[in-house]
C-alpha cells in the first residue's frame, strides 16, 4: 500500500481524490526511474567528452601528489612553460577540477573532487588519493 493509499484511508474526506492522486504517484515514479536513467546517461557522456589535454592532465597528477602547488613549482616538476600552466590552472579552476586560490593569499592550488574523479576514471590516481574518490561514491 502507497503513501497515498494509507493517507486516503485514514482522511475519508479525501477519497474523492484518490485517483488523481494515484495518478501523480505513478507518474512520480515513473519520472524518479526515468530520471536515473537519464543520469547514468549522461555519467557516460561526460565521461566521452570531458577530456583533457595531457598539460592539464600532468598538472592534476601533480596536485594529486601534493596538497597544494604553486604555478612555478607546477611548471618546474612537470616540464610545462609556466604561461601554459598558469594558463591551464585558470581553465581548471574555472571548470572546477582544481580549488583556486583565495584572494590574497599566496597562488597555491590544491585538487578538487571532479579532478580526483577525472584522473581516477582514468586509472591515473594513485594513492590515498583513490580512496578518497572511491569513499566519495559510495556517500
Amino acid at each position: 500500500m502507497g503513501l497515498v493509499a494509507e493517507l486516503l484511508n485514514d482522511v475519508p474526506a479525501a477519497a474523492k481524490y484518490r485517483a488523481e492522486l494515484e495518478a501523480m504517484e505513478q507518474e512520480n515514479e515513473r519520472l524518479r526511474a526515468e530520471n536515473a536513467d537519464l543520469e547514468e546517461e549522461l555519467a557516460e557522456y561526460l565521461q566521452q567528452w570531458e577530456t583533457l589535454d595531457s598539460d592539464a592532465v600532468r598538472t592534476l597528477e601533480y596536485l594529486s601528489q601534493f596538497e597544494r602547488g604553486h604555478p612555478h613549482e607546477i611548471a618546474q616538476a612537470c616540464q610545462i612553460n609556466i604561461q601554459c600552466v598558469e594558463s591551464q590552472l585558470r581553465f581548471l579552476a574555472t571548470w572546477q577540477y582544481v580549488h583556486a586560490p583565495v584572494n590574497g593569499s599566496e597562488p597555491m592550488f590544491a585538487l578538487a573532487r571532479k579532478g580526483r574523479r577525472y584522473l581516477s576514471d582514468r586509472g591515473l590516481l594513485k594513492g590515498n588519493m583513490h580512496e578518497l574518490v572511491t569513499s566519495d561514491r559510495v556517500r
